[in-house]
């Protein structure tokens, strides 16, 4: 039973891989944040009016009343947003060039929407949202689930990522190395110590039950290190590269297109975190866009984890499949069951 574990979790973890230079290519595209928000502060306030009162702010419970939602591999949230958010470029893995590649494949291939925060529009995969919400939790019960991170803990949190990226995760399954992956695992854990801690917290006890004291805004986490056309892919083949850059010649884009959000990326996060959530080629530090994958395996990294996370790595197995067991509720407002596919 732990090989079907181990093997169904390789696999259903396969990157997801978005086309943003398809994206920032297409014409017309939308901003997508306010659907977004909607969408994310609809699950909050259902959470905190559904979870009952007589819990009296139970910490852990509440916590684990949100598994489902958001913390989940591939939570709830994920899909909702997929029905609401306008897509930008691409809406299925056949419209990519890159579609013959496994990486962009039916199963896996993520749509992209465009996004825009503190003036500027930046491109993301939807796979983001993943990383951003579960991710970001994992991160954050490495770091002990605490409003205060302590650097040495968050550290060992983004090695986890990037050994995730340059195995089974990436290089290993799709091909694909996504730095924008791990700046979106980095900005979930600022979101999860965020939320119930803090001077200013998402949600606060009052009166004995949960309550939502301030929205959530897209804007105040994503970023242009999200986006893969900035914050470069590295790849696992010179053949898959060679085909990035046959794409992309054309619309005279090459990674990073904007040199000079790179230069703001770095001085907007500590070096130590920058040198591992940025590309070389955006730090300036290396120019191939080629590495090699490792030779961990998918138990490899759960293990890894899994030793800076109470109940070691069968609990994780757990959070990543989980059993559903929460309320089936849908989120408020219009095409919360369908919409754009």
């Amino acid at each position: 039973m732990a090989l079907f574990f181990l093997l169904t979790f390789s696999f259903l973890t396969g990157a997801a891989e978005p086309d943003n230079f398809s994206a920032r290519h297409a014409p017309n595209s939308v901003i997508a944040n306010s659907e977004i928000n909607r969408v994310v502060n609809s699950v909050l306030s259902m959470a905190t009016d559904q979870f009952q009162a007589r819990n009296r702010c139970d910490r852990e419970k509440f916590l684990q009343f949100l598994e489902d939602d958001l913390d989940r591999n591939f939570p709830k949230v994920d899909n909702y947003v997929y029905l609401n958010a306008p897509f930008a470029g691409p809406k299925s893995h056949e419209e990519t060039p890159l579609n013959k590649f496994r990486g962009y494949g039916k199963v896996f291939f993520s749509p992209t929407v465009k996004l825009e925060s503190k003036g500027k529009t930046f491109f993301v995969g939807l796979d983001k949202i993943d990383h951003f919400f579960s991710h970001g939790y994992l991160y954050w019960q490495m770091t002990g689930k605490k409003g205060t991170l302590d650097k040495e803990k968050v550290q060992n949190a983004l090695q986890v990522g990037i050994e995730q990226e340059n195995g089974p995760w990436g290089l290993k399954s799709s091909g694909v190395k996504s730095y924008a992956d791990l700046a979106a695992n980095y900005a979930g854990l600022s979101f999860w110590s965020q939320l119930l801690d803090g001077p200013s917290p998402m949600i606060a006890c009052e009166k004995g039950r949960f309550v939502q004291k301030r929205s959530f805004d897209i804007a105040n986490y994503f970023n242009e290190a999200m986006d893969e056309t900035i914050n470069c892919n590295s790849y696992a083949t010179k053949e898959m590269l060679s085909a990035v850059y046959k794409m992309t010649a054309p619309w005279n884009m090459e990674c990073p297109v904007k040199a000079n959000a790179c230069a703001e990326l770095k001085k907007n996060y500590p070096a130590e975190i920058a040198n591992k959530i940025l590309h070389p080629r955006c730090l300036g530090t290396g120019d191939s866009q080629l590495e090699e994958a490792s030779a961990k395996t998918t138990k490899d990294i759960i293990d890894m984890a899994g030793a800076a996370v109470s109940g070691g790595p069968q609990y994780l197995l757990f959070k990543m499949f989980g059993q559903n067991k929460k309320h089936q509720a849908q989120p408020q407002g219009e095409n919360a069951g369908g919409g754009q596919r």
